[in-house]
């Protein structure tokens, strides 16, 4: 019945989803034009595939993380920036921290802001869309057939930018690191490869599951554009300036 009232929302793509062949390109600066279905990847496409992301959290919290990352990027000469959106399938105030063990607190947001009297969805849902879409910006740079992370944009639990410093970002073997510390999922959390090692969670996705933004994805989560980004607000931009 309450399905019936709220029917089931939109899907994450899946790594083996169709939208696999959709190049990053129709977000990037190349180009505005979407190819067409099983379209051969770029060059950067390839190398952004082929450069592992890990996603770790330090504290137990609500929400499922998804099992692909879909990213955009914007090329400038050897300079490949590169924003990621991680999908988490709700945001709920439950978890390792103080509104959870204050317990009213936690409740009051879950009874308004994550489900509406805990059956329907909530103030979030009618707000930014289904689940819970985080951003992060990447600048690599592009050595050989390689890409080297020196720098990364992201925001805080405050919903504040922060700027993440390659040596925290970019563990020994190369692959960048990005760290969640709090229930509501923000990815700017710093020292993230130093503290992954304690993380009770961490998650790599590269090859397939690494996927470029599509159009219909963006529409379907309410995340904005480029000009008018809304949600993952770090993903869209093209500098960390």
């Amino acid at each position: 019945m309450l399905s019936e009232l709220w029917p089931r929302g939109p899907q994450w793509p899946a790594p083996n989803s169709a939208s696999h062949g959709a190049r990053a390109s129709l977000f990037s600066h190349a180009s505005r034009r979407a190819p067409a279905p099983g379209a051969a990847l770029t060059l950067e496409d390839e190398l952004i595939q082929n450069e592992p992301l890990c996603v770790a959290s330090s504290v137990d919290s609500s929400g499922a993380l998804g099992d692909t990352v879909l990213y955009r990027y914007h090329r400038d000469g050897d300079t490949l920036f590169v924003g990621y959106f991680v999908y988490f399938s709700t945001e709920r105030p439950w978890g390792d921290n103080a509104l959870t063990r204050n317990v009213l607190p936690a409740l009051a947001i879950d009874a308004v802001y994550s489900h509406f009297l805990f059956v329907w969805p909530g103030v979030q849902r009618l707000l930014y869309g289904p689940a819970d879409i985080e951003g992060a910006l990447v600048r690599y740079r592009v050595v050989g057939d390689s890409l080297v992370a020196e720098a990364a944009r992201a925001d805080d639990e405050g919903h504040h930018s922060v700027r993440l410093a390659e040596s925290e970002l970019r563990a020994p073997d190369g692959h960048v690191v990005l760290l969640t510390e709090t229930w509501s999922h923000q990815l700017g959390a710093h020292g993230a490869v130093q503290r992954a090692s304690a993380a009770p969670s961490v998650r790599c996705f590269s090859g397939a599951r690494l996927l470029p933004l599509s159009e219909s994805v963006a529409e379907a989560f309410r995340l904005g554009s480029a000009s008018a980004p809304r949600r993952a607000k770090p993903a869209w931009r093209t500098s960390l300036d």
